[in-house]
Parts: C-alpha cells; structure tokens; sequence
C-alpha cells in the first residue's frame, strides 16, 4: 500500500475520515497555550506543553470574556461562572470631574448574543484551563504539561531545545510564549522586529469591593452587581470592573509612560507599583475616583509599559505557528 507522509507523520493509506494523530509541541501554557491544547487534544492529537515556569505562583488579575470568546470556552467543557466569571451588566462612561457620559444595560443588550460577556479572575480561568487541557477524563489523550522546561531554541521542522540541551521532535510546534517570544524570531522576516513601548502604561491591582462599600464617599461607583466603569481622561483612563462573584474589584489604570515609573523597567510585567506614584497620576480625577484609588494595597499593586509591535509577514513557516501575544501583543484598545 502506498504510504503518505504528512506533517513528519508516516500514514498509511486510510479510509476517509481517519487520520493519524499529530505530536505537537506547545511552548507556553498560558491562556493561549493551553486553550490550543484542549482543542488539539479533543481532535485526538497528542499535545505536549512545555511551559518554563513552575507555576509555584500564578499572577494576574481580571480579564473580559467576550460572548463569543465564552462560547469558546464551553466548546472546551468550561463554563466560566463556576470559576467566580461575574456577567458585565452596565456599562458606565464618565469623565474625570465624575460626570456620566453615558450608560448602557450591557446585560440587558446581551439577549442578542448566543453567551454571555463574563468577567473574569484570569488565574481561576487559568486554573481551570490547565485542568481540562491535562485531565485524564475527557475527549483525546490528556495534554503533558512540563514545567521548569525552558525553551532556548526552535526550528521550523519541528524540533525544540530546552535549557537542559533535551531536543524534542514534533510534527508541529505552536509558540504561545508570549510578547517576549522565542519562537517568533524564527519566523521570516521577523528577525529584526520586535516589541517596543506603545506610549502607555498600566497599573492593575484587585480590590475587595466590600471595602469600597463601606465607605460612603466610594459606595455610589461600586454599589451595582456586574457595573463596569470607565473614566476617560485626554490621555489617561480608569477601568473598573468587579470579578470572583462580584467581591472583588479589577482596576486598570491606562497612562501615559513619560509619567509612570515603568519607564524604569521597560517590558517588565511584574514591576512593583507605588501608590502615591498612582494617586499623582490621576490627582485631577473627581475626589471620589482618587479615593477609591487610594484604596489599593501598595503590597499587590503592579505597573508595566504597554508594547506593541510591527505587523510579520506571517505567523506560520514549515512545522511552526505562532499565537496569541507571540504573533502580535494585543494593547488594549478599547481603553
């Protein structure tokens, strides 16, 4: 019988429908890594997660799950609101002096979408993410997740070399290493392009809403389930919006970079943050807005410059593919 040779894979020849399982290698196991080996996974390939971390301490802070994003999310067998996912119900414009500018019922609006828009602690969907992707129950063969595995090097057929010098041979290797990728210089006409400085900054940090509810100069921002609030300034913004079941509050404080203190420590993503450099940024906000900032604890408080990058010619080249934030960070556009 004739034999076919595909992607590094000998197959006989098969009936239609059949096909031989893939072994691919994924480097990175993050949100992206791990949502492309569920999905591999439950198309009967054979994933291997190569993650360079221990993952002794997940970080991170909220993120927004799109209606079709969470759709996608239970096409994996996740269904976000068991991890905390709180459902964006209004949507509040202001300006920095506390006017409203607008307010949608995002909730209310959202009967138009098949799912709902979700807002979401990002290390419990993270959490969740890894257990469906290296479960042993399930549809495929559960992921192999390896931490403390380094990735110093890549080709594009399919071989990959960790710190240890251990090389290991895919039929495809997928980069989901993130903004300061490994994978991506392999790509042609990528070896000269890389991140740089968009311009703005972000402090992040998490607050428990029951403190803002105490106070009564705060209560009134925070006083409604599911209440997303964005205070636009001419270069400087707020986002705030609650997750975990509405306890906590997720604050992304969008500024410029000639003012932040991340310029210190350009594309470092866990910076410490120091609030009176915070409330000095945002000092001509409504005094309410500064309160409420005042709020966070120095200790969990983060800032880091927001990078973008030049478009590459392609995410793909023989046996590699880059995702996610490896083929192009995503700044925050909607702030």
């Amino acid at each position: 019988m004739e034999s076919v040779i595909t992607s590094g894979v000998n197959h006989s020849s098969k009936s239609q429908g059949e096909h031989t399982p893939l072994r691919i290698a994924i480097v990175g196991a993050g949100i992206g890594g791990l949502s492309a080996a569920i999905f591999l996974r439950q198309r009967g390939h054979i994933v291997t997660l190569l993650e360079q971390s221990r993952f002794a301490n997940e970080l991170g802070a909220a993120v927004h799950i799109a209606p079709n994003a969470n759709g996608l999310l239970k096409r994996m067998g996740i269904v976000a609101e068991d991890t905390g996912a709180t459902q964006a119900m209004i949507m509040t414009q202001y300006l920095p002096d506390g006017k409203e500018v607008f307010s949608l019922p995002v909730g209310k609006l959202g009967e138009m979408w098949q799912h709902k828009w979700l807002l979401a602690h990002r290390v419990h969907i993270h959490a969740e993410l890894k257990r469906q992707a290296t479960k042993e129950e399930g549809k495929g063969t559960p992921a192999e997740l390896r931490t403390s595995s380094k990735v110093v090097d890549v080709d594009t057929q399919g071989r990959v070399t960790l710190e240890s010098g251990e090389v290991i041979e895919a039929d495809v290797v997928v980069g989901a290493d993130g903004v300061h990728s490994r994978t991506r210089v392999k790509l042609p006409g990528a070896e000269g392009i890389k991140p740089f400085g968009s311009g703005k900054s972000a402090f992040r940090f998490l607050l428990s809403r029951s403190k803002a509810l105490a106070d009564p100069d705060t209560k009134s921002l925070v006083e409604k389930d599911g209440h997303m609030l964005m205070i636009f300034g001419k270069d400087r913004r707020i986002v705030i919006y609650p997750t975990s079941n509405n306890e906590l509050l997720n604050f992304a404080c969008i500024h410029p970079t000639s003012e932040s203190e991340a310029q210190t420590q350009p594309g470092e993503w866990n910076q410490q943050g120091h609030l009176n450099k915070m409330l000095e940024v945002y000092k001509e906000f409504a005094p309410n807005i500064v309160k409420l900032l005042s709020m966070a604890d120095e200790e969990t408080l983060k800032v880091w410059e927001l990078l973008d990058m030049e478009n590459l010619p392609t995410w793909t080249e023989g046996r590699l593919v880059c995702i996610g934030d490896a083929a192009h960070p995503f700044t925050p556009r909607a702030y």
